[in-house]
């Protein structure tokens, strides 16, 4: 009975910071998507709780873990049956630049500065707007890049 108690207690953790997460933006979660962000978080400390409190936490840590890797497991199904529901979790791309301009509402919008941008865009190797046709902040908070065609 207590394990089931810890089975809701975690089910209702995850939800909680699956939506707290996916609306702080993905410019500060980097490379990983909101939700692989928060498995890896949660499983430390799920774990965490095993390793350090004893055989009788060591069932809990155990469950806690197991119930985790279920719930992202039925997440990850129910994201990919429902493209709707992933929009609203984990976001769609954000355009940022159309035909070398910056879209200032979007880049106000994604809560990125005007220097952020500039940095993603060098990164992907272009040091103009006069290159870049399109720039997206992608869903990882990464900045992909559309170039002009020179031809």
């Amino acid at each position: 009975m207590e394990l089931l108690l810890v089975v809701g207690q975690t089910l209702a953790i995850y939800v909680f910071l699956v939506v707290a997460i996916s609306r702080i933006g993905r410019p500060q979660v980097g490379e990983l998507t909101p939700v692989g962000y928060l498995i890896a978080a949660l499983l430390g400390s799920a774990v965490e709780t095993g390793l350090y409190h004893g055989s009788g936490s060591l069932a809990a840590g155990l469950v806690s873990a197991a119930t985790l890797i279920a719930a992202n497991h039925a997440t990850m199904r129910l994201l990919h049956r429902w493209p709707r529901l992933r929009r609203w979790l984990l976001g769609a791309p954000v355009l940022l630049v159309h035909h070398g301009q910056i879209i200032r509402s979007h880049l106000r919008q994604a809560r990125l500065t005007e220097q952020e941008l500039r940095a993603g865009i060098r990164k992907r190797g272009y040091d103009d707007l006069a290159q870049v046709r399109l720039a997206f902040l992608e869903i990882d908070g990464t900045i992909g890049v559309v170039p002009v065609r020179r031809g």
